[in-house]
């Protein structure tokens, strides 16, 4: 496999070999390694291990933060070429831990970081490699009297549970998807265009969308929650030259952070093997809890510290867990400080100006954030990011909440003069515009509502279509199907179910080009992050919606869902996305009324072609809140009198 170094001939776009050097190769390191690890260039800051729960038994903040090694593609006149290869490994998370036997790209975990140039066509050979079973022991538990208030999944082991049938003997087939890259359905990865070993998935990129950091993954159709888990996730990073032009920290002062969370198994004598675990809470005989394990890994690391210097960092955060939001803060002296975090960027690239973070930075599974942290306000100290939940004392724990151990990471600041720019730049992107209502007055309006446990005792995805109002008068209500919808300013719609299986009829069939409204509704007790494929979007509203009148028996409204009050969008959702959540962070109510209703509206542009899905980003929940996406040619839809 070629790992070409920095010396690639200049691009017809830009002066390449300039970008790369000043950008990409001073941005998240020039790494020959499988793993690097770095931190302040002199003396260590305070701070030091620390003990975990006394049931994880491993040390907190013993191991330093490692960097996966970065992978640049090499020219191939007008396109560049890369191979990656899948490999199955044994990875070490912590040195207390032996070694985790994982699927992995390129043999680490997470896999290599790509980093490309904005413009340069990009063309991937993902090579199948893996060897053995998925190395996961998939097992669940489940009382009667609903979900516990301790539930297993805070801790190691499988005592207590019960093999998954259908997952231990799971052969090594997979297909990469390159999440969030704007690219044809026929390279995106469809999830069940698998490879086998030996074989090999040939993918072309368009990589002309504006500078941020996307991530791949395994999208294997139905257990995409399994080989995620196994260790198939890795970032990608694109530069252009309204970044480059920025000069925001770069080198070891820009830090990847790829979250995501594990369990292990142990062996008889109640030590942790190494052997990963996927356990997962049942209610009933099929509804599974999100699955949330209690180590948290960055980067491939559980609970490491990383040295730094007293000055601005960049932290390129991603959040590939299966099922867990990250609500992060950080803490000094063990308070919150408002306002430490300032987002920069989101899942699609920059803002225009840099937003900071009062409370805590909400990240759902698959959404990403670009952040300035400035550690020399800090210096000396050792201060933590931390994971909370709504209604917790952030940095203290939470069985009920999945949250035995809520530490996420150290960081170490040095005890000296501070160093580089005092503050971030006032403009980031230029080229960056907010859209909002009023601009999308035509555009074609798309509904699609998010319901708790039907008669498959899972949650569903509903698309919906609009009822005439005359229709809607003679409609008895509640009846299985229809919701009926109050918005702000008294108006009634009526929404009538079109499909909700992924074998449901046809697929959604937009036009090359357009620009869609979609609104979702969430009247189930789960948030749910939801992805859109072929697409980036921008969000337009979060509301607040009363949704007791859904009566949960029938699939119906008895009364509308009714607006509350309109809610403020984080500012990691005021920039370009993929992936938004619908539905309170940090906070699942199981009670008879469930988390509070959110109606959120996004504005989404389709400008690539082909089959795609649109999904739950919950890997748990993938499988079932998934349907399928067809993005066309307005000519084509209707040549020859087709309608």
């Amino acid at each position: 496999m070629e790992n070409p170094s920095a010396d690639i001939p200049d691009s017809p776009l830009f002066a390449r070999r300039t970008l790369l050097r000043g950008g990409a190769v001073a941005g998240l390191a020039s790494l020959v390694p499988a793993y690097s690890v770095f931190g302040a260039s002199r003396d260590a800051g305070p701070g030091g291990p620390e003990p975990s729960a006394k049931q994880l038994m491993l040390t907190k903040f013993k191991d330093p933060l490692r960097i996966p090694r970065v992978l640049r593609p090499v020219e191939r006149g007008a396109h560049d070429e890369l191979t990656v290869r899948m490999r199955t490994a044994d990875v070490r998370v912590h040195s207390e831990l032996p070694a985790v036997r994982m699927w992995t790209y390129e043999g680490s975990y997470p896999g290599p970081t790509i980093e490309t140039v904005r413009g340069r066509r990009l063309r991937i050979a993902w090579e199948n490699h893996l060897t053995g079973t998925l190395p996961v022991t998939a097992v669940d538990f489940g009382a009667p009297g609903g979900p516990s208030a301790d539930p297993l999944s805070n801790y190691p082991g499988i005592d207590g549970c019960q093999e998954v049938p259908g997952v231990a003997g799971l052969q090594p087939w997979a297909v990469v998807h390159l999440h969030g890259m704007l690219t044809g359905g026929g390279n995106d990865g469809w999830m069940e265009n698998l490879i086998a070993p030996g074989d090999v998935q040939l993918s072309a990129y368009p990589n002309d969308q504006p500078a941020t950091a996307l991530w791949y993954h395994d999208h294997t159709h139905h257990v995409s929650r399994f080989s995620v888990y196994a260790g198939l996730a890795g970032l990608f990073v694109c530069r252009d030259e309204e970044e480059q032009a920025l000069d925001l920290p770069r080198g070891r002062h820009e830090v990847p952070l790829v979250l995501s969370d594990r369990n292990f198994a142990l062996d008889a004598s109640g030590a942790l093997t190494g052997t990963l675990v996927h356990k997962v809470e049942m209610v009933g005989t099929k509804l599974m809890r999100t699955h949330a394990a209690p180590y948290t890994l960055v980067n491939g690391v559980i609970w490491p510290y990383l040295e730094v210097d007293p000055r601005w960092y960049r932290l390129r955060i991603a959040n590939t867990a299966n099922s867990r939001i990250y609500r992060l803060m950080l803490l000094a002296d063990g308070q919150p400080v408002p306002g430490a975090l300032q987002v920069i960027g989101t899942d699609q690239g920059l803002l225009d100006a840099p937003l900071p973070v009062d409370g805590a930075l909400n990240l759902s599974p698959g959404e990403r954030a670009d952040v300035l942290v400035d550690f020399g306000a800090f210096r000396g100290q050792a201060v933590k990011l931390v994971n909370t939940m709504e209604g917790v004392v952030p940095g203290q724990s939470s069985t009920r909440n999945d949250l035995l151990e809520p530490d996420v990471m150290q960081f170490r600041v040095a005890d000296r003069k501070r160093a580089g720019r005092s503050t971030p730049p006032a403009v980031l992107s230029s080229t960056f515009e907010r859209m909002g209502h009023h601009d999308l007055h035509d555009a074609a309006r798309r509904w699609v509502v998010l319901v708790g446990p039907g008669a498959a005792n899972v949650p569903e995805l509903w698309e919906m279509e609009e009822v005439p109002q005359a229709d809607a008068a003679g409609l008895t209500l509640p009846a299985a199907g229809i919701v009926q919808v109050k918005d702000a300013d008294g108006t009634v719609t009526t929404l009538r179910r079109t499909a909700m299986d992924y074998d449901d009829g046809r697929a959604v069939t937009v036009a090359h080009d357009s620009v869609e409204v979609w609104k979702y509704l969430n009247l189930a007790a789960s948030p749910h992050p939801m992805h859109i494929h072929l697409a980036h979007f921008q969000v337009l509203s979060r509301d607040h919606y009363d949704v007791t009148g859904f009566d949960r028996t029938v699939r119906g409204t008895a009364r509308p869902a009714a607006f509350v009050k309109a809610a403020e969008l984080e500012p990691h959702e005021r920039g370009e996305k993929d992936v938004i959540r619908v539905g309170t962070a940090g906070e699942i109510r199981l009670g008879p009324n469930g988390t509070p209703g959110e109606l959120v509206t996004v504005a989404v542009r389709f400008p690539v072609t082909g089959r795609g899905v649109h999904h739950c980003h919950m890997l748990e929940h993938e499988q079932h809140m998934v349907r399928p996406l067809v993005v066309a040619p307005a000519d084509h839809q209707h040549a020859g009198g087709h309608h």
